[in-house]
């Protein structure tokens, strides 16, 4: 028994201290954000969010229509062609929960890593060092515009997801098989609410800061030698992650 309490004691002391990393850097990146209008801060925050958003959009816009398309088809089947009871399971698990973790997961996996291993190739390069020698605060040139082009990107795209999903797999579902595509808009539309919107974009908006934070104080704290830069890209997405996973059981708990 001391051996466990010791054991969660350690870990505990772990958790608050990655935590309090964390947060003190999305503060710190917070506290520059006026400098994002300035150059260069306002052209990494451009090129941050054409790499994470636009040239995310091609394959994002299939991966939509596919689960759009294949879980309306499945709740179909599985509910006995029951349209109204279809998407009411459809708004609850696919657009409030589905949908976001899709795009997070994405996002992370494709920029989040990126801006790991880049921020962790510049600490073993020297150009942080460089970067505090001519005066010059990472946290307003590197940080700020990174974590604020996560956010906006993950908001932006899990809003397009869930309109192509529904549009674009509604459409399909009309296609192949015997469902009404104006009805069904309809009655999706009329089953939106405010508070449910709502939910949806500060969950967006939260998990954007988690995988922006979390990328780039790993990216700044990574170790020397070979392993340095692949032990921050994999330690950033594992946080991540927990964190995202976490983060979603809390507002599932909260808000419903």
């Amino acid at each position: 028994m001391r051996a466990f309490f010791q054991h969660a004691g350690r870990f505990l002391a772990w958790l608050l201290a990655y935590g309090a990393a964390y947060v003190g850097l999305f503060l710190d990146a917070a506290s520059h954000a006026g400098q994002l209008l300035r150059e260069p801060s306002r052209r990494l925050l451009l090129k941050q969010l054409y790499f994470t958003g636009i040239e995310t959009l091609p394959l994002l816009t299939v991966v939509a229509l596919v689960t759009g398309y294949a879980s309306t088809t499945a709740l179909y089947g599985v509910l006995l062609q029951d349209m109204g009871l279809t998407l009411d399971v459809f708004r609850a698990l696919v657009i409030r929960e589905a949908s976001i973790l899709l795009v997070a997961f994405y996002v992370l996996a494709r920029s989040g890593s990126a801006i790991a291993s880049e921020l962790a190739s510049m600490r073993q390069s020297g150009e942080l060092a460089t970067l505090y020698s001519l005066g010059i605060d990472p946290a307003a040139y590197l940080i700020a515009p990174r974590i604020t082009a996560l956010i906006l990107s993950v908001t932006a795209l899990s809003i397009y997801f869930q309109v192509t999903a529904v549009y674009g797999g509604f459409a399909l579902m009309s296609i192949f098989s015997n469902w009404d595509y104006m009805l069904a808009i309809g009655k999706f539309n009329d089953g939106l609410e405010a508070g449910a919107l709502v939910l949806i974009v500060a969950k967006t908006l939260a998990f954007g800061g988690i995988i922006g934070t979390v990328c780039c104080q790993q990216g700044l704290a990574a170790v020397p030698g070979p392993l340095g830069i692949p032990g921050a890209t994999r330690t950033a997405l594992i946080h991540s992650f927990t964190a995202i996973v976490l983060g979603n059981g809390v507002f599932v708990a909260l808000f419903g």
